[in-house]
């Protein structure tokens, strides 16, 4: 882990070596021109070779191992000594052994001890050898050995403290190399921390989507359980309330019918006196067109006048007694319409029950939504019978207005008619008495009988319209029959139709 940790630097640092490689040997070809030495060009040819090689090394390898590094340091050392060799005899040549520091210090790069200690081996070697074979290669003036000594110990310090500094370079980056490896490692462990957490997180949302559409199910059942023993419930309270509302409408179709038999009867027998009470007006006109008649003949002769009083005041007697008969038979018909109304006010009741069981019937339906629309439509069927039976109630108690009002007519004009016979009743016995007043009076009897006739008229039209009336009455009764029936049939539809809802709300 930690030569791979150095690698990136290693790498960096034989590049800059290389490339430092190239630069010194331009600098010594400089320095070859400038001191005029004969051997510039071996010189600078054996550093194009010793660069050759470590570039050729360092461009190709991926990677710098040990041998390449301790031939680079070799190499770096080489290039101060050949700098010494060209200025050989120089005043500058002294200071060139600086140079060897330089280049020592700049094996740092490498990060490598051994490199580093080969490089300081060979500075050594190069001194102590040149020192006795060739000693102005190396000193200006010649050297001795306490001079390559106190060299020789500058290098080692130098290169004792580059090998701590190597040291620590190498420690940092190996610990950061290190540091980084536990970083990926935490970020791995992380990661992986996180999709078993995620997978954890997606297990528990199932679990808690599963829990919940269980709740829900298990929520579901319940209400339907609930709704179940409410529609039973609900049920029962129909079947309590609708088997009532039926009971009542059976009982009222029955009454109804045996009020129609009644008004039926009571109607029967008031066309019957209409009947008799119209020839019985037939029959008084004709007496007293007679009259007229008689009255005309004594007109135009008093003595036949005279002569005939007795028997004009016999007929306007009859003709008294005749209205006199008229009247029971008025009262009887008053009597008869009066049971109709009687009779027409029990139907409007069963009417308006009717009416307002159809409403609380609707009210039902609407609280059954759904479930209640077949019995809404029967509700409604019945509402319309109700008005159509109140309808026809109001139209027979018109009817039994105008036949009273009818009745009322023929009354008073029968009483003007008995008036009036009396009136020649006594008109004849004046005519007995007086004949000097008998022009007079028989003109008066004419007048009479005149008006007398035209109200005789009158009445019998009465009577014709009390007849039409009664026949208009019996249609509605007929009617009314008809919506009884109706109403019953319609009872027996709603009592299956809330059988059939009330199982099926069971059912549900």
């Amino acid at each position: 882990m930690s030569a791979a940790a150095l690698f990136p630097i290693r790498r960096a640092g034989a590049r800059l070596l290389v490339g430092a490689f190239a630069a010194n040997c331009i600098a010594l070809s400089a320095v070859g021109v400038m001191t005029g030495k004969a051997e510039t060009f071996s010189v600078v040819a054996i550093a194009l070779a010793l660069t050759v090689v470590p570039t050729l090394w360092v461009l190709r390898s991926p990677v710098v191992d040990a041998a390449q590094r301790t031939t680079l340091a070799l190499t770096a050392v080489c290039f101060p000594g050949m700098f010494l060799y060209l200025m050989n005899g120089h005043p500058w040549q002294m200071d060139m052994h600086m140079y060897f520091f330089s280049m020592l210090a700049g094996l740092t790069v490498l990060c490598d001890r051994r490199a580093l200690i080969a490089a300081a081996g060979l500075i050594a070697v190069h001194h102590l050898a040149l020192s006795v074979l060739a000693p102005d290669w190396v000193f200006a003036g010649g050297g001795d050995i306490p001079r390559v000594l106190l060299h020789a110990v500058i290098v080692v310090l130098q290169t004792g403290m580059l090998l701590w500094i190597v040291g620590q370079l190498s420690e940092f980056v190996n610990g950061k190399a290190e540091e980084a490896q536990r970083s990926l490692a935490l970020r791995v462990e992380a990661d992986v921390a996180r999709g078993e957490a995620e997978a954890s997180l997606k297990a528990l949302k199932i679990a808690q989507a599963e829990a919940e559409h269980h709740r829900v199910a298990e929520e579901s059942m319940r209400r339907a359980a609930e709704a179940a023993d409410r529609r039973r419930l609900v049920a029962d309270a129909l079947e309590a309330r609708l088997g009532a509302i039926v009971s009542d409408l059976n009982s009222m179709g029955v009454q109804l019918a045996s009020s129609k038999e009644e008004l039926v009867r009571l109607l029967s027998g008031a066309a019957l006196r209409s009947e008799q009470l119209r020839k019985s007006h037939r029959r008084a006109e004709q007496e007293v067109r007679a009259v007229v008649a008689d009255t005309g003949a004594l007109v135009s002769s008093i003595h036949a006048v005279g002569a005939n009083s007795g028997q004009a005041r016999d007929t306007a007697r009859e003709a008294a007694s005749a209205t006199q008969q008229l009247e029971p038979e008025i009262k009887a018909l008053g009597n008869t319409v009066d049971a109709a109304s009687q009779i027409l006010g029990i139907i409007s009741q069963v009417a308006a029950q009717s009416h307002m069981l159809s409403f609380n019937a609707a009210i039902e339906a609407a609280r059954q939504s759904g479930d209640g629309s077949g019995f809404l439509i029967v509700a409604n069927e019945m509402k319309l019978l109700s008005s159509q039976t109140a309808d026809a109630t109001r139209q027979i108690e018109r009817h039994l207005a105008d036949i009273r009002a009818a009745t009322a007519s023929v009354s008073s004009a029968i009483s003007d008619a008995t008036g009036k016979v009396h009136s020649i009743d006594t008109s004849t016995a004046g005519i007995a008495d007086a004949v000097s007043h008998q022009i007079r009076a028989t003109t008066e009897i004419a007048s009479a009988a005149d008006e007398m006739a035209v109200q005789i008229d009158a009445a019998s039209g009465d009577v014709e319209a009390l007849g039409r009336v009664l026949g208009e009455v019996a249609n509605a009764m007929q009617q009314a029959d008809q919506i009884a029936t109706s109403v019953s049939e319609r009872s027996n539809e709603l009592d299956q139709t809330v059988r059939s809802v009330l199982a099926e709300l069971r059912a549900a």
